[in-house]
């Protein structure tokens, strides 16, 4: 993903062949390169960071913190949910 924004980047930052005066239209290309400048370098920064953002999800980051899913909070040590004894060990032997 980020290669590719370096690649619309790269593409922004080229001169389009001309000819005499103005280029003819099939010698522009079709599609693809038919985009100006200034679009192929808006997408690349986007592909630049969006690349980024995966990067950084996978080492850890995450863009909105704590504000999705529901809160935790650490239980106190007396609030267990079992005390000690209060769960029978089985005592059979195989």
């Amino acid at each position: 993903m980020i290669f590719f924004g370096l690649y619309r980047i790269r593409m922004a930052l080229q001169k389009k062949p001309t000819g005499d005066g103005e280029p003819k239209r099939g010698a522009m290309g079709s599609g693809f390169y038919r985009m100006s400048p200034r679009v192929h370098a808006t997408i690349g920064v986007l592909y630049l960071a969006l690349g980024g953002a995966l990067i950084a999800t996978s080492f850890g980051w995450n863009p909105f913190g704590r504000n999705l899913g529901p809160t935790t909070e650490q239980p106190a040590k007396d609030a267990a949910p079992a005390k000690p004894g209060s769960v029978p060990v089985d005592t059979i032997k195989p």
